[in-house]
Parts: C-alpha cells; structure tokens; sequence
C-alpha cells in the first residue's frame, strides 16, 4: 500500500514539474509574440503617418493645381461674395512700357489714316492702367469707341492689340468681340452669360462689345453692371460643370457662383451712337464710369485720298501674291478710287470696290492660267479697270442694281389686272433708293424711309401676288441683298408652351433678313388681351423690324376691319408700317380680263361669246354677294377650272372629229 502512495507521489511530483515548465515555456512564447505584435504595430503606425503625410501633401498640391486652373480658367474666392474672376497681372510703369506704347502709337498711325487723335486717346486707354494703376477684382479700363461706319475704330483697336502683344506689354494679341446684337430676345440673357464667360475665360485681354443698340434690355443690363461696377451679375446660382456655367437652382453645390467679373481685361464699346445715345440706353452712371471715350474724325479729302493709295498698294501685292501678276496705279486710278468712297460706309466702301475687282481679276486668271506678266490699275469710266497688253479686266457697273430683273419685274407688274396705284407705290420705292443713293454719295444725310407694308383688303385681290413681286423688286433695284419671301402665319411665330413663341418668331425674322416676311392674316395673331402668346409674338416681331429696319421688310395682310384692331395690339406697331396699302375689289370687267388671263395660262383659249355672260355673272356676284367669300379672282379662277372640266365632258360625249380640246365655250362655265 505504501509502495502504491510513494509511487503514486513520485508521479505527481514529476509531473508537476512537467507542467511547471511547459507553462513556463508558453509563457515565454506569448511575451515574444507580444514584441513581435508591438514591432508590427510601431511599423504600421509609422507607415500609416508617412502615407497620412504623403497624401496630404498630394491633396494640398491638386488642391494647389486645382486653384491654379480656376484662376487660370477666371474664378477667384472674393469676401462673402463667390464669384467668376481673371486675376490682375501686377501693372509696373516703366521706361520699357512707355518705349513700348510709343512704338505701338507711331505703328498705328501708319495704318489708321487720318485719325491721329483718335489714335493717341487710344493709346492712352491702353496705357492707362499702367500709370494710374486698376482697383483690385476690376477691369483694367473702361473705354468706348464713337464714329461712322469705317473711320477706323475695329482697325486701330486691333493694331494696337497686336502691337502690344509683339511687344510684350499684352499676353494675347486678339480681340475677343461680342455682339450684342445676337441677343435680341427674352430667351437670351442666359446664351449670353455663357459666351462673356467663355470671353473672360480665354487668355485675349481686350473684349469689345457692339451694336447694343440691338441687344436686349434684359442683357443690356448686365452689361451696364459690368461697366459701371466691373462685374456681371448672375440672376441665380450657377456653378462650373465641364468648363460651362450650369444654372444649379437651389441644389447644394460647393463652389455656387453668383457673378462674373473681368478683373484684367479691357473692356471697350464700340458704336456709330454718341453720348446722348449711350445715357438713354444705359444711363448716366455708365457714361461716367467710361474712363476713355474715344471718337474718330470724319475723313478729309486728303487722308481719303492717302487711304485709296494705301487700298491700292495692298491691291498690288495681293494680285502678285496669289496671280503673279505684277500691277502699278497711277493718280488717276487713286482718284477714281477716292471718288467711291460713301461717308456712312467709310472705308468699306473702298474695300467694296476693291473686291469687285479682285474678283473680275480672279476670273480673268481662271480662264488665262497661263497669262502672266505687268499691267496697270487705272480709272475708267468712273470705276478701276486693270489693264493687262491689250486686255482689260472691268468690274461690272451698278453691280447692285440688275437692271435686266428690273424691267422683266415692271412688265410682270404691268401684266397684272387692275392695281393701278398700288403698281405707282411700288415703282416709286427704286426712285427713293436712287435718290438716296446719291444723297449718300455726296456726303448728305441719307436715311431710306421704312418700307414696311400692310396690305388690306378681301381675299383674292392679290395681296400675296403682289408681296411676291415687292421681294423679287428691292432685291433688284439693290435694296434688299436676298429678296426671299418668306410666307408665315400664327402657327409658324406663336409657340404651344411658355419662353417657345420668341425663339420661333426669332427665327422667322432671320430666314427673312434679306428678303421679305410675309404674315398673311396676321390679325389672327392678337386674339384679344388674355392671349399672351400672341402679343409675345407681336412684341418680338416689332423689335426685330427695328432692329433690322435695313435688312428686311415685313409686310402683313388681312381684312381691313380685323387688321385694324390688330395695329392696337403694341402702342409701337402701327407707327412701324407707315404703308398701309388697301387692296379693292376688282370690278366685273377686271375679272373677265382676270378669267381670260387664266385660260391662257393653262394652255386654253376662250371664245369672244363667253365675255358677255361672265360679265353679267361677276357684275352680280360682286353687288349681291359677300365679297370675302366670292373671292374677287379667286373666283374667276375657280370658275375657269369648272369651265375646263364642263369642257373635257363635253368633249368627251362628241365624235373625235368634232372635238376641240383647247376651246371653252358658255355652256362650259355653267353660267
């Protein structure tokens, strides 16, 4: 029994120490691998701030490179005021600088003959802001530019533009040029948000603005503000999506803009308008804010002379360049170029001419490639030629005026039944072109009176027949550069859903600009004063005529009682059509003639014993019935083609040899 407890003692005590170091061991173990864990942990934290550090710095470079781009791209953060920005390049004056504006003033006046004071106040608006210096988050200077058509203005602003450049003063030698005029319409505030933005955005420093007399009000506006306090408002939030303003509403966006500025830019206005003009549209606060108001001379016969030989000269190098031919001018070919010129066209009437003649030059060529040599320009006849041996290249005299076209037209017009004075109207509008013509020619004022026309009266009196002939004729006689008609009713100028009838009745105007726009029942756009559509329509339509008074003509027909309560539709509208041109009825004898005139036309002919009881039918129709709806000559033309189908049953139940397709007799009119 003893035996059994010390063996059985031994054993526990053996294995006692067994476990004792076995968990001794364990022990040892696991502190080991809590170093190891703490080894691992030291490392992962001391990489996890590495990676920390090194991504902010990342962020912090993109965040770096982001506002570079913005900067670049025009935005800048202003004080409690998000907003689209161009950064101001620091303005030092020094010697260099002022070397430079005097050797881009002399390069000027070289090129813009005749204007030198306008050159040098010029000149001063550019260097302005280098000696007074520009307010932060403002444009560099504010500058309007005034004078005729042609005296230099777009000339001198871009020579000194790109002189500036070459010389190091400005980063970008280009005019960015907005016209105004492209935003005539309710619609068109936000279009042209988006093109100033891409003008301000672009690396060119002068942005000029034209023809705001055409711009509409509500755009005109935010142009007033950009000039007055330097930046344009934005009626709403918008923020920057793939480099294009996006209207956001009220979304949470970050970086929400609410106006564009042009802090270094020089912004200009060019116009024909004087100050008067300016402080009417934009008011007095903006005339003020102009720093420079720069104003070109009329040309003297001197420098118009001096600009024919430079025009001649550039004429000359030209015809070398792309000819071979080598061509000199005499001082007779300088003054019948002078003569040319048109005080309201300026320059550009020289130019005109000069292209004329390039291109009679140009075809000469294409049918003589192999023609070379020297010749001279010289004046004949009143115009330039080009005298080449024995050849002589001649512009075409009156290329504006297709005489041909004019005579075939008056003959059209004569052919026509009845109308006479409406015909005498017409007639009259090539002796009030021509005479204005030559009032512009010597320097007077030339001012074309509106040719807009309302033509009145029932249905088939030859409204349309008429505005047909009015397209084709001032196109010929040169008023008109198109002469298309463009034929329209309510359902081609009224929209179906609110902001859709401007941008319709827009767009009508500019398929008519060199023609005519023709509204047939035009009355049926004023439904009353509760149709907002239609009075949408009408008020778009009398801004387009003003604003294109000299490049389209409207001309609207209707009842004489329904188009009269139609002109109280706009206080303005009535006052646009100074021709209101009443169409009558065509009398029983003019709608024989009109009869017979259709039966010809269609290949037949009529016989003398049907002229008696037409007669007789229309003299009652016209008295006894309603004149709206006989028609007048639609009614002899429908009585024309029921006579031609009573004449082919006729002929049909007769033997062949009995048979006259060609003749229509009483009993084929059914009278």
């Amino acid at each position: 029994m003893k035996e059994n407890i010390d063996d059985i003692l031994d054993s526990l005590f053996s294995n006692g120490k067994m476990n004792f170091r076995k968990a001794k061991e364990d022990q040892e173990k696991t502190e080991k691998a809590l170093e190891q864990m703490q080894d691992v942990n030291a490392n992962m934290n001391a990489s996890l701030r590495k990676s920390i550090e090194e991504l902010t710095k990342e962020t912090q470079l993109e965040l770096s490179a982001v506002e570079k781009r913005l900067q670049k791209d025009g935005f800048s953060k202003k004080q409690n005021t998000e907003s689209v920005a161009v950064a101001s390049d620091s303005l030092v004056f020094t010697d260099e600088i002022q070397k430079a504006f005097e050797t881009a003033e002399a390069t000027v006046r070289e090129r813009v003959i005749g204007q030198g004071v306008f050159v040098s106040t010029v000149a001063l608006a550019f260097k302005r802001p280098y000696v007074t210096g520009a307010p932060d988050g403002m444009p560099r200077s504010i500058t309007v530019l005034m004078g005729k058509n042609g005296t230099g203005k777009h000339m001198a602003l871009e020579n000194f533009t790109n002189e500036l450049q070459k010389l190091g003063v400005l980063k970008s030698g280009s005019v960015t040029y907005i016209n105004l005029g492209n935003y005539n319409t309710p619609s068109s505030e936000k279009v042209f948000l988006q093109d100033f933005y891409a003008a301000v955005k672009k690396e060119t420093q002068v942005i000029a603005f034209e023809n705001f007399e055409q711009g509409h009000r509500s755009v005109l506006t935010l142009v007033s503000s950009l000039f007055t306090s330097g930046n344009m408002p934005l009626q709403g939030r918008y923020a920057l999506q793939k480099g294009m303003l996006v209207d956001i509403g009220s979304a949470l966006v970050p970086g929400a803009i609410s106006e564009i500025t042009a802090a270094g830019k020089y912004l200009f206005l060019i116009t024909e308008k004087d100050e008067r003009k300016l402080v009417d549209v934009f008011g007095m606060p903006f005339l003020s804010a102009c720093e420079d108001i720069c104003r070109t001379a009329d040309f003297t016969p001197e420098s118009i002379g001096e600009i024919a030989k430079v025009n001649l000269t550039g004429l000359c190098e030209e015809v070398k360049s792309r000819y071979g031919l080598t061509l000199t001018y005499d001082a007779y070919a300088v003054e019948t170029l002078a003569a040319k010129i048109v005080p309201d066209e300026g320059v550009e009437s020289l130019q005109a001419h000069l292209s004329e003649l390039m291109k009679a030059i140009g075809e000469y060529k294409l049918k003589n490639a192999s023609v070379g040599g020297e010749g001279a320009v010289i004046g004949f006849e009143g115009r330039l030629a080009v005298e080449l041996g024995a050849q002589r290249i001649e512009t075409k005299a009156g290329a504006k005026t297709d005489s041909k076209a004019v005579e075939e037209i008056k003959q059209e017009l004569h052919d026509i039944v009845g109308l006479s004075f409406i015909k005498d109207y017409i007639l009259s509008l090539e002796d009030n072109f021509t005479i204005q013509q030559m009032r512009r020619a010597k320097g007077l004022r030339a001012e074309s009176p509106s040719m807009h026309m309302i033509f009145t009266g029932n249905p088939g009196t030859g409204k349309t027949t008429v505005a047909r002939i009015v397209s084709r004729y001032l196109k010929a006689i040169g008023v008109l550069s198109g002469g298309q008609l463009i034929e329209v009713t309510r359902a081609d100028l009224v929209g179906q859903y609110v902001g859709h009838t401007a941008p319709l009745t827009q767009k009508a105007v500019e398929s008519a600009l060199g023609g005519v726009l023709f509204i047939d029942e035009a009355y049926s756009l004023f439904r009353g004063n509760d149709d907002s559509f239609g009075l949408e329509a009408i008020d778009t339509l009398v801004k387009a005529m003003e604003d294109n008074r000299d490049s389209m003509v409207v001309i609207l027909a209707g009842y004489s009682r329904e188009m009269e309560e139609f002109l109280t539709a706009n206080s303005g509208l009535k006052s646009r059509f100074p021709n209101i041109i009443e169409f009558p009825d065509y009398t029983a004898k003019e709608l024989v003639l009109i009869a017979k005139s259709i039966v010809a036309s269609k290949g037949y002919t009529m016989d003398a014993s049907c002229e008696e009881p037409l007669f007789v039918y229309f003299d009652i129709m016209q008295k006894t019935g309603d004149a709206r709806t006989n028609g007048n000559g639609r009614m002899a033309r429908n009585k024309v083609e029921e006579a031609i189908i009573g004449c082919s049953k006729r002929n049909i139940a007769l033997p062949e040899a009995q048979r006259n397709l060609e003749l229509l007799l009483p009993e084929d009119f059914r009278l």
